[in-house]
């Protein structure tokens, strides 16, 4: 498993908070939430939304970057969002990969 930071954009008319067939696909997504993931091999971690950047940040845990973008494709974020998704570590690995001198 690796850890996978998945940045999605929307313009403002596909906002959940203006396009109501967009904020119906947001609630069916955070109810069905752990259910998509685990079909995929994916757990969610932890989400963050810029409201007024129109932005949405997620942190999954997921096999490959392919099983996370089958994930994100499923919970219906593809449709009013443009996805890019960065593998990422945490802080501590990436220290502790530091060399000492």
């Amino acid at each position: 498993m690796g850890l996978y930071m998945v940045s999605l954009e929307h313009a403002p008319e596909r906002s959940p908070g203006v396009d109501m067939g967009v904020r119906d696909r947001v609630l069916r997504m955070a109810a069905d939430l752990t259910d998509t993931m685990s079909r995929r091999g994916c757990e969610y971690r932890g989400g963050w939304v810029g409201k007024s950047s129109h932005q949405i940040w997620l942190i999954l845990d997921g096999p490959d970057a392919h099983a996370v973008d089958d994930a994100v494709i499923d919970m219906g974020l593809a449709t009013s969002n443009r996805a890019v998704i960065y593998p990422v570590i945490s802080m501590e690995e990436a220290l502790a990969g530091l060399p000492m001198d």
